[in-house]
């Protein structure tokens, strides 16, 4: 009763309970014949209510919309992490104006179009194999260190420190130099300038105009 009350509210509609139950029930085999899908237009209705398309409904697609479902197939990612990404940009908690919307969506655009990115992601790449096989194949995972441990000095329980140290940090090294690719900072000159801009003369103006990446004009 609560979801048909609900309905109703919102589209001035008049469905019953029993409405309901025979949409719930599509495709079972009645006294009088199998029980058909509701009037295009009711599902139309009904996916709105829901917020999705009127395919996930009818079991076209298991995506709650076929835009979703050619994403992830497009992307290899999974339909959670493409909702991650859209419910950032959309941010439904703050309700972002279009301005903002577009620049969440170009902060990601940079970070992924960025040329650091590949070996950023080759380093994650390497963490997720060592914590995969960790969890998944401990007796694998053991014997690699025994084998790299086998060539250190050091105690075991520090190797393997320097070891898992050090993956870490070639993927924070990568992850410092996307940073700087994608989102790059004033020159000194631009800070400098951005803090004098009183003494700056024509020729600095014109030199700090003519460079793309300025932050002072943003602030």
């Amino acid at each position: 009763m609560e979801f048909v009350s609900a309905l109703n509210r919102t589209y001035l509609t008049r469905f019953h309970q029993k409405d309901v139950s025979r949409w719930l029930n599509t495709g079972n085999q009645t006294a009088n014949g199998v029980i058909g899908f509701p009037k295009y237009e009711t599902m139309m209705l009904i996916a709105d209510f829901f917020g999705v398309d009127v395919g996930y409904l009818t079991g076209e697609t298991n995506e709650t919309s076929f835009d979703l479902e050619k994403a992830s197939s497009y992307t290899g990612l999974s339909s959670d992490s493409i909702l991650a990404i859209r419910r950032w940009i959309d941010a439904p908690d703050g309700a972002p104006d279009d301005e903002l919307r577009s620049w969440r969506a170009d902060t990601i655009d940079r970070m992924l179009s960025s040329s650091g990115f590949s070996e950023l992601a080759a380093k994650m790449l390497t963490l997720y194999e060592m914590s995969t096989i960790c969890y998944s194949s401990p007796e694998r995972f053991q014997s690699l260190m025994q084998s790299l441990a086998a060539s250190s000095d050091l105690p075991d329980n520090r190797t393997f420190q320097l070891i898992t140290g050090a993956f870490y940090g070639m993927a924070n090294e990568s992850f410092s130099s996307l940073l700087k690719d994608a989102y790059p900072t004033p020159t000194e000159q631009q800070f400098e300038y951005s803090l004098n801009t009183d003494s700056a003369d024509a020729s600095d103006t014109q030199d700090v105009s003519d460079n793309d990446d300025l932050w002072y004009g943003a602030l």
